[in-house]
């Protein structure tokens, strides 16, 4: 495990700690500046005495100092870079309930839905006054005939809306994505409330989107398949607007998902093929300094083709800095320049490091400079395709090693033919991003001959072919497995230990291997234990529905008056909760009128309106719209809490609160502030 001792492994570790504490301590500007200002004081003055002194206590203290700093450079890094510290983002501007007038430049297009066209936009004007800030800009389909661009400056009249938190438990905080991304709110639009200005914002992304769309166009010229040629946008442009969604959901079965979003693994198999497209230079200082600059060049113009998406930019930043450590030919500088490179993204842009793609992409490649040598040294073919197909497969497997604790715990399914997947796509794709690259560049300046085009077709299809078979094998695919934080900070543990097990086989390593063997057993086993022994209620938001789910150990009884049973084991917001929690649907029932859990009794007022007049319940859950005096109710039975779902009509919902308001009883309503718990 000696590369988890290189100092600029621990000064990285640390950096990232200092982001991830500022993440959830929120610590403040003042706070993190003297606490720079101090560590970085302490640094220099201990860096003055060791360099007149060497003394090993003081060198240990230097080092000690140096980690501190360290931190607290992530830590001021994260403070700065939030947006939001500015007094000019928009989200401080006066009068942001209502609507307002912005105006905004379009930087990156999203993937359109089913009603809206959506964009990423710079924000430099609000009220005329000058502001800073990403916001999403929604047109709406029905309402919209302009044809939007990259680069488009516009004048909105507009209200923005901040990204709802999620409103049921384990749901997907969408919230914490777009924030990640340095986004915080959004704006619905269309032709009636928005004014086009004749000048466009010609910058890296304008061209960008000039340079792809032009290839488009002469890709759709020269006859592509509709299907294929989605393909060739998602892998070599990054666009995945037009991919088909069956081809999509066969590749997210296949578990290669991966190859479809532009990333590390396309920008690394650009990096290859142009190292082996080089081999030809003589080994020389001069030509391998050309070599990298010219690999680097290219790189950077890959990011342009695929329009400088903050992915994009990190993956080529991250493999330029390995460009340069190939050019060093050691293992420890490349590792260096990969650390190097993390450091520097971090730096400028802290938010990152919470992003899914950018810890899947920097994990695989880890892993990969780590763990695929010694996996190569397992076998020596002596055949160059037996070589080759064993060197993609050593670096698949180091990648899947690599990134599984962390893939189980976002996406709670494992492709059991990943190996398979791989190793019959791989060299594929090696051949059609190579082949794909110089056709987007012959597109740009004219239409591609249609005999040329269709040998990439079918590349493609054979691709899509053999993605589709290995995806018909459902049994292969293990989906909604429930995996926590703990049990993936335990898998990592394992993955670590095995890791420097396999380099150097040695008591310690043994020891450690099977300790963290045991920590997972015991994070699962509290997991179960936890799944199997609680017990609660919920009152879940459902649109214009009524939803609530008792909870006894792991399983789950399941109380709906809108929905049939096979919509409700289908429901994406229950099949999130049973994932997360370990538990399972046993029945499906109509609400009753009376529900009870622990020693509490549940009322529940639907639109009949019927109850018991004596009775005296703990809770009162009201549904459907009731007609009723609810003034003389509530005074009656005087419940604990009223919760009102996401069934009622608003009219009824405003009644209710000022009722409860007024005989102070507290209030929830589910479609505002999400679900209700009710614990024992």
């Amino acid at each position: 495990m000696k590369v988890l001792h290189y100092p600029l492994t621990q000064i990285t570790f640390f950096f990232v700690f200092g982001i991830v504490f500022n993440r959830y301590l929120n610590v403040e500007f003042n706070t993190g500046l003297i606490f720079l200002v101090g560590s970085f004081s302490v640094f220099i003055m201990l860096f003055l005495l060791n360099y007149r002194s060497k003394s090993i206590h003081l060198q240990k203290l230097f080092t000690v100092v140096c980690l501190i700093l360290s931190f607290s450079i992530g830590n001021f890094s994260a403070i700065i870079g939030q947006d939001t510290n500015d007094e000019n983002h928009y989200t401080h501007s006066e009068n942001l309930d209502d609507f307002i007038d912005m105006k905004v430049i379009l930087k990156e297009r999203w993937k359109s839905t089913d009603k809206n066209i959506r964009f990423v936009a710079d924000i430099y004007n609000v009220n005329e006054k000058y502001a800073t800030g990403k916001i999403l800009v929604n047109f709406r389909k029905d309402k919209s005939t302009t044809d939007f661009n990259v680069g488009m400056k516009l004048a909105l009249h507009a209200k923005v809306y901040s990204i709802q938190k999620p409103l049921n438990p384990d749901q997907f905080d969408y919230g914490s994505f777009l924030k990640n991304k340095s986004i915080y709110g959004q704006v619905y639009v269309d032709d009636s409330s928005l004014f086009v200005f004749n000048t466009q914002e010609k910058d890296q992304y304008y061209y960008s989107a000039i340079f792809r769309n032009r290839v488009i166009e002469n890709l759709k010229s020269s006859g592509l398949n509709q299907k294929e040629l989605g393909v060739v946008h998602a892998l070599i442009l990054g666009q995945r607007q037009d991919l088909d969604p069956t081809v999509l959901q066969n590749y997210q079965h296949a578990g290669v998902i991966h190859i479809l979003s532009v990333s590390g693994l396309h920008v690394g198999f650009v990096l290859l093929f142009l190292n082996f497209f080089l081999n030809f230079l003589p080994n020389t200082n001069l030509f391998r300094v050309f070599k990298v600059v010219f690999i680097i060049l290219i790189l950077w113009s890959f990011a342009l083709v695929a329009g400088f998406s903050p992915s994009v930019v990190r993956s080529v930043t991250m493999f330029s800095f390995v460009a340069i450590g190939m050019y060093m030919r050691r293992k420890t500088y490349i590792f260096y320049t990969f650390y190097c490179s993390l450091l520097l993204i971090l730096l400028f842009e802290p938010s990152f490091l919470f992003d899914v793609g950018f810890q899947l992409s920097y994990l695989a490649l880890f892993f990969i400079l780590w763990l695929q040598p010694e996996f190569e040294k397992f076998w020596k073919p002596k055949n160059k395709i037996a070589n080759h197909l064993w060197e993609v497969l050593t670096i698949t497997f180091a990648a899947q090693l690599g990134t599984m604790p962390l893939s189980l715990y976002y996406f709670h399914q494992f492709p059991g033919l990943f190996f398979l997947a791989n190793l019959l796509i791989m060299f594929l794709i090696t051949v059609i991003m190579g082949v794909g690259l110089v056709l987007v560049l012959v597109a740009f300046w004219t239409v591609i001959p249609t005999f040329i085009a269709k040998i990439l077709e079918y590349l493609i299809w054979l691709l899509n072919f053999i993605v589709e078979k290995i995806a018909s094998f459902e049994s292969f695919i293990f989906k909604d497995i429930s995996f926590d934080f703990w049990m993936m900070t335990a898998l990592f543990l394992i993955v670590f230990a095995f890791g420097g097990f396999l380099i150097k086989q040695n008591f310690r390593t043994s020891v450690l291997l099977l300790v963290s063997i045991l920590l997972f057993q015991i994070s699962y086993f509290v997991f179960d234990f936890n799944s199997k022994n609680k017990n609660e209620m919920l009152v879940f938001q459902a649109r214009n529905s009524s939803l609530i789910l008792k909870r006894l150990g792991n399983k789950i009884s399941v109380f709906s008056n809108d929905l049939d049973t096979v919509s409700i084991k289908t429901d994406r917001n229950i099949q999130a909760f049973n994932v997360a929690n370990g538990t399972t649907i046993e029945e499906v029932k109509s609400i009753p009128n009376l529900l009870f859990f622990d020693s509490k009794k549940i009322l529940i007022l639907d639109s009949s309106a019927v109850f018991i007049p004596d009775l005296k319940p703990s809770i009162v859950i009201i549904t459907q719209s009731p007609k009723m005096n609810f003034e003389r109710f509530f005074s009656n039975c005087k419940p604990e809490i009223v919760i009102v779902d996401a069934s009622n009509y608003r009219n009824v919902v405003e009644r209710i609160r000022e009722t409860c308001l007024q005989q102070k009883i507290p209030f929830h309503a589910v479609a505002e502030k999400g679900f209700y718990r009710i614990k024992n």
